[in-house]
């Protein structure tokens, strides 16, 4: 029960991560020319660009402009997704496992 319980503590903290830096990482710029008009595609989802929106203008703005004010289309790329998750969690599982460590180093001191 107790490693149930590891891997859905990871998971969500896993979760979240991906969702916030959808609002923190800058998204990467492209522009795709359509037949009368320019597409600007906006690739979002850090570490492997997993969501592309595209919009006919061109406004670098932030997530929330970008995704609910104004866009043409909005595409995910469910193999980038998976696999972004699964480098947040193995990152976020070391990074546990690490002040675990270290904390268990320092209460061994005293």
């Amino acid at each position: 029960m107790k490693k149930i319980q590891w891997v859905i503590n990871r998971m969500f903290v896993s979760g979240v991560l991906l969702t916030v830096m959808l609002f923190i990482v800058p998204p990467t710029f492209g522009v795709s020319d359509g037949d009368k008009v320019s597409f600007y595609e906006y690739f979002y989802g850090a570490p492997l660009k997993w969501l592309n929106v595209t919009s006919i203008t061109d406004e670098r703005s932030s997530f929330t402009g970008t995704f609910f004010m104004g866009n043409e289309g909005i595409s995910i790329n469910w193999f980038n997704l998976l696999g972004s998750f699964l480098i947040i969690f193995v990152i976020v599982s070391i990074v546990i496992f690490l002040v675990k460590k270290y904390y268990s180093k320092e209460r061994g001191k005293i």
